[in-house]
This record gives C-alpha cells, sequence and structure tokens, in this order.
C-alpha cells in the first residue's frame, strides 16, 4: 500500500465526542466563522451516535439560523432543536420576579413606587442572555438530557455574560443590603431570627449562581469549543475569548479552525491556503 502523508480522520476526531460525562457542551466564536454549523454537526453525530439517549441543541443567538443549518432537515427523533430567546427569558424573570424585587427595595429605601419602577426598569447589558442562560443550567441539572450542545451569541456577547455573573451578584449583595434593616426590624420587634419570603428569594438566587458557576468549571461535564477561521481577525478575537474562558476557569480542549482551503490546483486556492496557514 502506498503511503499517504494524510491524517487519518480517527486521529482528527474532537474529544468531546467521546467524553461521556459531558452535559454541557457550547461553541461560540466571533460572527461568520461557522458555529452555528459546527454545533449543529457536533449535535447530529452525539445523537446518531447514541440513539438511546436524548440531547438538546439549543441557540442563544439574537439572530437564530439553526434551521438554516439544518436545511430543512428533520433532526433524529433523539435530538431536540431549539432556539431560545433571551428576552423573552428575561421577561418571564421581569413577570415572575418584578414583585418581589420591588418589596425588597421598598424595604430598605426610601424610594416611592415611581422611582422603583425606574429602578428595576434599567436595562443591565447581558441580564437577557444571562437568564437563557440559567434556563439552559436548569435544564442540565434536572438530567433531561443526555449533553446539551449550546450555539451562543457572537463572541462578544459572550464576553459579555462571562462577566455577567460577577455583576450580578453585586446586585445580589446590593438586595441583600436593602434587606438588612428588614432583618434588623424584624430581629428587635418580633424577636424572630428564621429568613422570610424575601431572604429565601434572594437565597434561590444565590444558589442558581453556585449551580452555574459549579457546572462551568467542571470539565468533566463542560466544555467551550471555540470556533475560529484563519484570518488575524479572528485570531486575535479568539485569543481573547481563550484568556476570559481561562480567567472564568472554563474548559477549553478543542479548537475549531473552519473553512479552510485544501490545497489544489487553483492558483487564488493555493495563495488563500498559504496565507491561512501563515
Amino acid at each position: 500500500m502506498a503511503k499517504t502523508n494524510e491524517t487519518p480522520m480517527s486521529a482528527m476526531r474532537p474529544s468531546f465526542l467521546d467524553a461521556g460525562s459531558l452535559r454541557l457542551l457550547l461553541f461560540g466564536g466571533k460572527g461568520g466563522v461557522g458555529k452555528t454549523t459546527c454545533a449543529t454537526a457536533a449535535a447530529l453525530r452525539l445523537a446518531a451516535e447514541r440513539i438511546g439517549e436524548s440531547f438538546l441543541l439549543v441557540s442563544t443567538d439574537p439572530a437564530h439560523s439553526l434551521q438554516d443549518s439544518l436545511a430543512g432537515m428533520v433532526p433524529p427523533a433523539n435530538l431536540t432543536v431549539l432556539e431560545l430567546d433571551a428576552q423573552e427569558c428575561l421577561a418571564a424573570f421581569q413577570a415572575e420576579n418584578g414583585p418581589k424585587l420591588r418589596e425588597i427595595a421598598a424595604a430598605g429605601t426610601f424610594l416611592d413606587d415611581e422611582d422603583i419602577d425606574r429602578f428595576f426598569n434599567l436595562s443591565l447589558p447581558g441580564l437577557d442572555e444571562l437568564m437563557a442562560f440559567l434556563q439552559i443550567v436548569d435544564w442540565v441539572e434536572g438530567g433531561h438530557y443526555r449533553t446539551i450542545v449550546v450555539d451562543t451569541a457572537p463572541g462578544g456577547h459572550t464576553l459579555r455574560l462571562l462577566a455577567m455573573p460577577e455583576l450580578l451578584r453585586n446586585w445580589l449583595s446590593m438586595l441583600d443590603v436593602l434587606l438588612a434593616k428588614r432583618r434588623y426590624m424584624r430581629r428587635v420587634f418580633s424577636g424572630s431570627e428564621s429568613p422570610d419570603s424575601l431572604v429565601l428569594f434572594l437565597g434561590e438566587w444565590w444558589a442558581s449562581l453556585r449551580r452555574m458557576d459549579k457546572l462551568l468549571c467542571d470539565p468533566r461535564r463542560c466544555q467551550f469549543v471555540p470556533v475560529a477561521i484563519a484570518e488575524p481577525l479572528s485570531v486575535r478575537e479568539t485569543g481573547e475569548l481563550q484568556r476570559e474562558l481561562h480567567r472564568g476557569h472554563i474548559a477549553v480542549s478543542n479548537l475549531v479552525i473552519n473553512q479552510l482551503h485544501r490545497p489544489s490546483a487553483c492558483a487564488t486556492c493555493r495563495e488563500a491556503s498559504a496565507r491561512e496557514q501563515e
């Protein structure tokens, strides 16, 4: 048999396809690099290789294109495809929790109802994406799917999402300070040390953030796959994303370099391939 310099396809198989304990697989990168296609391909491969298990392919990208990637294909029965609307997740959070948040603000400030409404209607950049991601964490913890594959929003959105938990912790700490007055008054006038409904409400949100941190920082259960193309801007953005993921202790075990030109007789393709190799 003649020798060949080509790398066997088995040697190119990404490790996340064989990570038996993996529960959350996130694909991200600069817009236009093909992360949606890569996420879709990974989900289809996992579903095809593990027919007896259920998988979820979900997009948090505001410009959803999962259905475009499937190109009319009907996904296998064990793969659910969902385009998650982050704004809807935020609206649901506000509708469900707005009254309690206003009650906390009223308990610890001298603001009137109009001022409180103005305060809680402020839009924190990235809060909608965080609410969508917390929904995904709940699905992971619920164990409904073997693995959830996520097509994340483009790089800038992802960096904002990674910074959002710290901002939310500061926000919850501020709400906790507002409740300090209420706790003191209950202790003085009723002698009660037991947490009331508002304290329990904040406790639930602290617990949600802890669950998210624990999941994201567990390389056995969660991995992030940066997707890039071989051009300077994508390389720089991917480097920034990788540094933020490292800072957040989120595992990166694979990197996809997409849209490479193969060597061919075409002079234009050879030139493009040479630039990409550099």
